[in-house]
């Protein structure tokens, strides 16, 4: 890393922060981006999405002090690229930079963040990355949602070294500008409540490679969910793309509903070979998991994996009937047809 960040020729990048609502964690979010150690041309765009409360009054009395953070207003739109989509177009018709990297508004970035996304892009030679994400908070339902985060991503980087991706992550992402314009931009992609896999999609489409990065040079701390419907409304919205994946790639979801189950039946039934080759299964599974959690350092997630498997086939499967019977998802405080 080091002899990359001394070449004098380091690409520019630009930095998109869409913002809605966020006046609580918008400050923590720019102030971690302020002391990014990025030694190339880098510049700071943040749009706020018709806030209801004090976050563009925050942003802009950040900003103004700071020459190369920009802040600005969505404008209103009846046409068909509408919330965080308009506000990260509009951004990046304004930006020069030769990357674009992605996060969002309640995010607390470490100040290696914006380097080791470049490097990765330099490395690899993709067109995208995605960091890595957890919550911050020390309750234990904040420590479930970032184990939640956690594991698909660790498995995801795995996946993603023999080019088996699923999606970009629209908190923590870099794309170069080739890869981004090949699509058309966010201004002219068609709508998604999910923008970053609707970008992927169509970058991927495009040749363009994606790779996860896990590691904790990437590590960005999300602000978790307060309550469980806010939980759920937000995984809703995630299947959204999900659905959009071939069946070669949602079988991974699917498994898991049927596998858990199945472990638990497996206490209760006559002792068979079948019931202990699923028993190993899940105590496999559970040392993988912990394996991925030990790679960040995160050591008190380890001690509630136990508790997050009781609640993960609940809280999927009533995502899952949530997503297949509703006809509207609630995103930022707005009503959205599925």
């Amino acid at each position: 890393m080091k002899e990359i960040l001394e070449e004098p020729n380091l690409p520019s990048i630009s930095i998109f922060v869409a913002a809605r609502n966020e006046q609580e964690s918008i400050g923590i979010c720019l102030e971690s981006l302020r002391n990014q150690n990025y030694q190339g041309r880098w510049e700071v765009f943040v749009a706020d999405d018709h806030s209801q409360d004090n976050t563009f009054e925050i942003a802009a009395q950040f900003c103004k002090p700071n020459p190369n953070f920009f802040v600005l207003q969505v404008p209103d739109s009846d046409g068909d690229v509408r919330g965080k989509a308009l506000a990260l177009g509009i951004m990046a018709s304004k930006a020069q930079a030769d990357i674009f990297l992605i996060c969002d508004a309640d995010m607390e970035m470490g100040k290696g963040w914006a380097s080791s996304m470049v490097m990765q892009l330099l490395e690899t030679e993709v067109g995208m990355v995605n960091g890595t994400t957890t919550t911050r908070g020390e309750n234990i339902f904040s420590i479930l949602q970032g184990i939640d985060w956690l594991l698909p991503q660790g498995t995801f980087a795995w996946l993603s070294r023999l080019d088996i991706t699923y999606t970009a992550m629209g908190n923590n992402m870099a794309i170069t500008r080739k890869a981004y314009e090949s699509t058309g931009g966010y201004l002219n992609l068609p709508f998604s409540l999910t923008e970053d896999f609707e970008l992927f999609k169509h970058a991927k489409a495009n040749g363009f490679r994606l790779i996860h990065y896990f590691d904790t040079s990437v590590l960005g701390y999300s602000e978790s969910e307060k309550t469980i419907s806010d939980w759920l409304n937000q995984h809703v919205r995630w299947m959204v793309g999900f659905m959009q994946l071939p069946l070669s790639q949602q079988w991974v979801f699917y498994g898991q509903l049927i596998f858990y189950p199945l472990f638990f039946i497996s206490f209760f039934t006559i002792q068979s070979n079948f019931s202990t080759i699923v028993q190993i299964l899940f105590l496999l599974k559970m040392v993988y998991e912990a394996f991925l959690l030990s790679t960040l350092g995160k050591w008190k997630f380890i001690l509630f994996l136990p508790v997050y498997q009781l609640t993960w086939w609940p809280f999927y499967f009533i995502c899952l009937l949530k997503f297949k019977f509703t006809e509207t998802i609630v995103w930022k405080e707005r009503v959205w047809k599925k």
